[in-house]
C-alpha cells in the first residue's frame, strides 16, 4: 500500500474552514503526493538518512504548497495531501514540486496528482466522490509525473504556461463512468 493509498482510506481532521479554501464558484483543488518508490530508497538510505529526508521533504513541501496559498491537509509518512482555493495555484505549486525534487545531488521522483471539484466537508474532515478520484488519478502518476483530471484541466487550459497530454481514459474502483486524465510536462 502506498503513502497516496493510506491518505485516500484514512482521511482525518483537515481543517475547521472549509469555506476559505474554495475558489468562487465552490471548487477546491486536490493534491495528493508521494515517494515514488519510496520503500526501495529507504532500504537503500538506511533509516537514519530516510528520516532525515523525509523531514527536508515535509519542510519543503509545507513551504512550497504555502507559497502558492495551499494547505497541507494531511501527511502520511512521504505523502500529503493539500488543497488550493484555485486550480492554477494547485498546478503552479505542482510544477514547482517537481522541479524542486528533481534538482540537486538528491533528486526525488515523486508522483502528483490533482483533480478540482467540490467537497463534502465539515470541520473534521474533507469527503466525498471528489476526494476519491484526486486519490485515484494521483495513484495512476508515476515519479515525475503529474497528473490532472479533465475538470483540473478545464480550469487551467487558459494558462499558456500549461500544456496537457491526453494520458487516458480510466475506470477507477468505487467511482462511476470513464474518467479521462491528463499528464502536465514540467520540464
Amino acid at each position: 500500500m502506498t503513502s497516496i493509498d493510506v491518505i485516500a482510506s484514512a482521511l482525518e481532521p483537515v481543517t475547521p474552514a472549509l469555506s476559505r479554501m474554495s475558489s468562487p464558484d465552490g471548487a477546491v483543488t486536490l493534491m495528493l503526493s508521494d515517494i515514488a518508490n519510496a520503500s526501495a530508497a529507504a532500504s537503500e538510505l538506511g533509516p537514519e538518512r530516510w528520516e532525515q529526508l523525509i523531514r527536508d521533504h515535509h519542510l519543503l513541501v509545507d513551504q512550497l504548497v504555502s507559497r502558492h496559498d495551499g494547505q497541507v491537509a494531511k501527511w502520511q509518512g512521504d505523502g500529503f495531501l493539500a488543497s488550493f482555493n484555485s486550480a492554477h495555484a494547485g498546478l503552479h505549486a505542482a510544477v514547482d514540486l517537481q522541479r524542486t525534487f528533481t534538482a540537486g545531488p538528491s533528486e526525488l521522483a515523486i508522483r502528483v496528482g490533482l483533480h478540482s471539484g467540490f467537497v463534502m466537508g465539515n470541520p473534521e474532515q474533507f469527503m466525498g466522490r471528489n476526494v476519491v478520484l484526486a486519490a485515484r488519478i494521483a495513484a495512476q502518476a508515476k515519479g515525475g509525473e503529474i497528473l490532472v483530471s479533465s475538470s483540473a484541466r478545464e480550469y487551467t487550459q487558459s494558462d499558456p504556461s500549461f500544456h496537457f497530454e491526453e494520458h487516458g481514459e480510466f475506470h477507477f474502483k468505487g467511482l462511476l463512468g470513464e474518467h479521462v486524465v491528463y499528464s502536465v510536462p514540467w520540464r
